[in-house]
């Protein structure tokens, strides 16, 4: 305390190099105080980070005994999300392929939501939120017009008089209507995307309602062709009369093509198919009268809370390998884990090239929620263990509840081996441990709002992660 208090007062300005403001977040000093600075401390929002660049010493030796304003902080990081995001690759490739630490000889992925900067309150229904886009649309189109009621009165006197100037709050008036009337948009736009089902539901959709026009097709078909073969029978049968002297054909007539009752039923079956096939092809999102999307952040959603009840946040994944370096950590709008497994593993294979790690991952483990039909089909070549009933059953410390479902079976049957369940056991171990020490270092809130806001933030994350473990083998070894 005595040689920080025996430094000056530190100048404020934001005349830095990029590289202090990334050392004031997650960079390392010098190689014997190894450790990430800010974000490894726990300190993530810009203002305590400025006021950290008064009362830390390690911030004060970055900085050069400048202080940054906390504006400047968030400005930088908004300005370059893109270079930031990079910089998790770059921190693995530096744990990977310099130092070796990273095994692949098992990769668990898994998920856990993270509490968005918004509050469950700020979810509205469709109504409201076109009625909020209403109203601010008004008042802007009102506001415009005054405005330009001014100018041509300005215009025709040649001057402005004090009484007529425009009040000088209407302008930041203007800029919050505007902010408001964008976010109640892109929370509409987000309700309607939500609606569209999902690329393995349109699928599947498209595949039945083929089915259906291909058994209705062949229905009429067969139809018209029995009822053809009956009007043909019944024209030879009246030449055959006539041409004998007969008066023609005894018993009444067929009825005509057009109006066969059981054809004209199949023609309106097939139509009514083909008109599903058209709508499964290229479905239009309609949002049920219950959903909701939030105000405050529109990329956040409503989601259970591992502890019960629900949050207002978003579904972060990751990949983890031994000692917990994470492979991946990506966000996942949908609630449900189901879909997240293939960009997941496709993700990480990506990470793992960029960062020049040649091991190739020789086992992946998931849990339950990751289990489906259309990721296992996916995933055919991968070496992959996942849950497809109870975890505990899984890990063989408790007896079978159910079975697994349709197009599951053959996962069942790999996990069901002495091998399969003695490797399924590594994931809880690699995986949940990666968990615990992101959120006791970093808590379970977010500070950024959007998803490259929070995309840029988990990843940042992430790096401080990886570089603290390590500066702790380093401390360990250097010992």
């Amino acid at each position: 305390m005595s040689e920080v208090a025996s430094v000056s007062h530190p100048v404020r300005t934001a005349a830095l190099h990029p590289r202090a403001f990334l050392a004031i977040r997650l960079n390392h000093l010098k190689p014997r105080l190894e450790r990430a600075h800010c974000y490894s401390k726990g300190i993530r929002l810009s203002r305590k980070i400025e006021q950290a660049c008064f009362d830390d010493v390690g911030c004060r030796i970055i900085t050069a005994n400048r202080r940054v304003d906390h504006s400047t902080l968030a400005r930088f990081i908004r300005r370059h999300r893109a270079a930031l995001k990079l910089l998790f690759v770059q921190a693995l490739a530096v744990c990977g392929r310099q130092q070796g630490l990273v095994n692949l000889a098992a990769v668990a992925v898994d998920g856990s939501p993270m509490l968005a900067n918004a509050s469950r309150g700020s979810n509205q229904r469709l109504q409201r939120l076109e009625s909020v886009i209403s109203e601010c649309e008004a008042e802007i189109d009102s506001m415009l017009d005054d405005s330009l009621e001014l100018t041509g009165f300005c215009e025709a006197v040649g001057g402005t008089d004090a009484d007529t100037e425009v009040a000088p709050n209407e302008w930041p008036q203007l800029s919050r209507l505007l902010d408001r009337r964008n976010r109640a948009v892109v929370a509409r736009e987000r309700l309607f995307e939500r609606a569209l089902p999902s690329a393995g539901e349109i699928r599947l959709k498209v595949e039945a309602a083929e089915r259906m026009v291909a058994r209705a097709e062949k229905r009429l078909t067969a139809e018209s062709e029995a009822h053809q073969k009956k009007l043909e029978e019944y024209a030879a049968r009246t030449s055959a009369d006539l041409a004998a002297g007969r008066r023609g054909a005894n018993g009444r007539p067929p009825v005509p093509m057009e109006h066969k009752t059981v054809i004209v039923r199949q023609q309106e079956r097939l139509v009514r198919a083909q008109a599903w096939l058209e709508r499964a092809r290229s479905p239009r999102p309609v949002p049920s009268p219950t959903a909701r999307a939030s105000f405050s952040d529109p990329d956040s959603r409503m989601m259970l809370s591992k502890h019960g009840g629900f949050v207002q946040g978003y579904n972060i994944h990751i990949a983890c390998a031994r000692r917990q370096f994470l492979l991946a950590i990506e966000i996942q709008d949908n609630p449900s884990d189901m879909t997240a497994l293939v960009p997941m593993v496709n993700k990480t294979q990506v990470n793992r090239l960029a960062a020049g790690i040649e091991q190739p991952i020789l086992l992946w483990l998931a849990d339950s929620g990751y289990a489906s039909t259309s990721t296992f089909e996916a995933l055919a070549n991968v070496p992959l263990l996942v849950s497809v009933t109870s975890e505990a059953h899984q890990a063989g410390f408790e007896a079978k509840r159910e079975g697994p479902r349709g197009g599951q079976h053959e996962m069942s049957a790999r996990l069901a081996t002495p091998l399969g369940r003695q490797q399924y056991r590594q994931r809880s171990a690699l995986v949940k441990p990666g968990f615990a020490q992101l959120f006791q270092r970093f808590g379970r809130r977010l500070n950024y709002r959007g998803h490259d806001g929070v995309d840029t933030e988990i990843k940042l994350l992430g790096a401080v992660h990886n570089l603290s473990k390590l500066f702790d083998h380093k401390t360990r070894t250097s010992s």
